[in-house]
């Protein structure tokens, strides 16, 4: 049986590259963004909007941005929720970047991510493991926090394509949850989609990032999705 979950994402494209195929067997689901924000016109381009090929300078990449995840997640059946966290490469004066500085960060990120779990309850929440991005971390520490203020219902997924590229990153961060008291386990109820077809559509969706991303697509789209339940140790 299908349930609804909140697929947290730390950007964009992150819950489409690690979990289509689970977010696509369990529709309705909703998929929560976390750093969906930045500035209006980004000029400079950064060196990933640079490396994307797609944007020019001063281009409004956010609501580009917006719009692809939108088309992204609605192919799954899910529903796309945009928090206004502005992503790390945007957290700059250059960019007049106003919001939380890094000391408090992660305590706004899980402010919000409590109000979300105490106004619309799911059935489950999937979170990051936290790989490969300091704003993956952030947000895996913020879920958790929310795990056990609100004693949710948790599982977490391991970043695609990250989980294949930094082995030994998963043991690190699999290890951390260990020592905050918690342990991952396999829970063979959970259901996924077989239709790779699909998950290449919705992750072509994001055609900004296509370039930038280059083989990393192939790897995303063609390894295994990796889910564990979050339970205490």
């Amino acid at each position: 049986m299908s349930r609804v979950y909140r697929v947290v994402s730390p950007h964009f494209d992150d819950a489409t590259l690690s979990c289509a195929l689970f977010i696509a067997a369990n529709p309705g689901s909703r998929v929560t963004t976390v750093f969906a924000g930045g500035p209006p016109s980004v000029s400079p381009l950064t060196g990933w909007d640079k490396a994307a090929r797609y944007f020019r300078d001063g281009d409004d990449v956010i609501s580009e941005r917006r719009r692809e995840d939108g088309r992204s997640v609605a192919l799954l059946r899910a529903e796309p929720e945009h928090l206004s966290f502005w992503d790390e490469q945007y957290r700059y004066e250059r960019y007049s970047y106003e919001g939380p500085e890094a000391a408090e960060l992660l305590a706004a990120v899980s402010e919000e991510l409590a109000r979300l779990a105490s106004q619309r309850p799911v059935d489950a929440w999937l979170m990051p493991l936290g790989l490969g991005h300091d704003d993956h971390r952030l947000t895996a520490m913020a879920c958790l926090e929310v795990a056990v203020t609100h004693d949710v219902d948790c599982y977490v997924y391991e970043e695609l394509p990250y989980y294949k590229e930094a082995v030994a990153e998963v043991a690190d961060q699999t290890r951390d949850l260990e020592s905050r008291g918690f342990r991952l386990v396999e829970d063979d109820s959970l259901r996924s989609s077989d239709d790779r077809s699909l998950k290449r559509a919705a992750v072509r969706c994001h055609r900004s990032q296509l370039r930038a991303l280059g083989r990393r697509v192939g790897r995303a789209v063609r390894g295994p999705e990796r889910i564990w339940r979050l339970e205490p140790a």
